[in-house]
């Protein structure tokens, strides 16, 4: 699967133009990241995003079957509140197809996750694969 470079607002995992850092989950060591997936969300306003990413993450600590590809996640928010992007490291492209192969999205048929995909003020907008931003360095170098 050929993946597209990622988009020059796209500086690193913790630094997106016109986004602040909000909440990240810290890498695994050991695992080569083969896949950038950004996952972007529309809210209503900036608490809605806050809490919407604070959902993922009580979805992600009581998850039964967190997928082996998953490598760590950033969430980031617009600068006006109104967007979230989760910039998600995977082991691979495969593996996130893989994850999300059930319909469910990467997470398990859970009460939590329910929440995080039917969270009043949000509406999902997309989900892109990239090449790892260390492939794309390491080519122009």
């Amino acid at each position: 699967m050929t993946l597209p470079v990622l988009p020059q607002f796209v500086r690193s995992r913790t630094d997106l133009d016109g986004y602040r850092l909000y909440r990240r989950s810290y890498p695994s060591r050991g695992r080569q990241v083969g896949c950038v997936v950004l996952v972007t969300v529309d809210t209503e306003d900036e608490a809605t995003a806050r809490a919407w990413v604070d959902s993922v993450f009580v979805a992600l600590a009581s998850e039964p079957n967190p997928h082996p590809g998953g490598i760590t996640a950033a969430f980031h928010i617009r600068d006006d509140g109104k967007r979230v992007i989760n910039y998600a490291e995977w082991v691979s492209a495969q593996d996130h197809v893989d994850a999300v192969s059930g319909g469910n999205g990467v997470g398990s048929r859970t009460a939590d996750w329910r929440r995080v995909q039917n969270f009043p003020g949000v509406q999902h907008v997309s989900v892109e694969r990239y090449q790892p931003l260390a492939k794309v360095q390491a080519e122009v170098e």
